[in-house]
């Protein structure tokens, strides 16, 4: 794990309710959606939404003084030209079931973050992702079917998810620059 990871790893886990990796899954989902639907907004403002939300028990002041930089990275990883921005998922040594568990909620606090920040959805392919990732909220795997089967169909939904955000990003990113 790279220090920029370690290092949003220990915010999320300071912001999650508590440490599961389903909350803190959908911890970094719910920042994501904020970001990714106001794509221009202020430190103070996301921070401001952020405890609105009731993510964790932090203040809006206590989110900007201790957790300012790391929100400045998963900014970067959005807005990054090489595709940077990562789910923080369980690593591939984890069990699909809790893989899977946690992509679910990941595409939940997504979907709550990104409905908060009330972006204007403009094209059909935004909402479809949006329709897509309402139904990886609910996914699950089957202990009965083929378990390399579902590894790879995994695989394609976390990318597929990956892909997603970064479109619906720029999405919000075009509908602040349109008349």
């Amino acid at each position: 794990m790279t220090t920029e990871q370690e290092s949003k790893l220990a915010w999320l886990l300071a912001l999650a309710a508590d440490n599961t990796p389903e909350t803190v899954a959908e911890t970094h989902a719910v920042v994501t959606g904020l970001l990714c639907a106001r794509p221009g907004q202020e430190d103070r403002e996301l921070a401001t939404h952020l405890a609105a939300l009731q993510v964790g028990d932090w203040t809006s002041e206590r989110i900007l003084d201790q957790l300012g930089p790391a929100l400045g990275v998963l900014r970067n990883e959005l807005s990054s030209a090489d595709m940077d921005f990562r789910l923080l998922l369980p690593t591939e040594d984890r069990p699909l079931e809790e893989r899977t568990r946690c992509l679910a909620h990941w595409c939940s606090g997504f979907l709550t973050g990104f409905g908060a920040a009330s972006p204007t959805i403009r094209s059909e392919e935004a909402s479809d992702a949006l329709r897509m990732l309402e139904q990886i909220a609910r996914a699950a795997t089957d202990s009965e079917s083929d378990q390399e089967a579902e590894e790879g169909a995994y695989i394609e939904l976390v990318e597929f998810v990956r892909v997603a955000v970064l479109m619906l990003r720029e999405e919000s990113l075009a509908g602040t620059t349109r008349p």
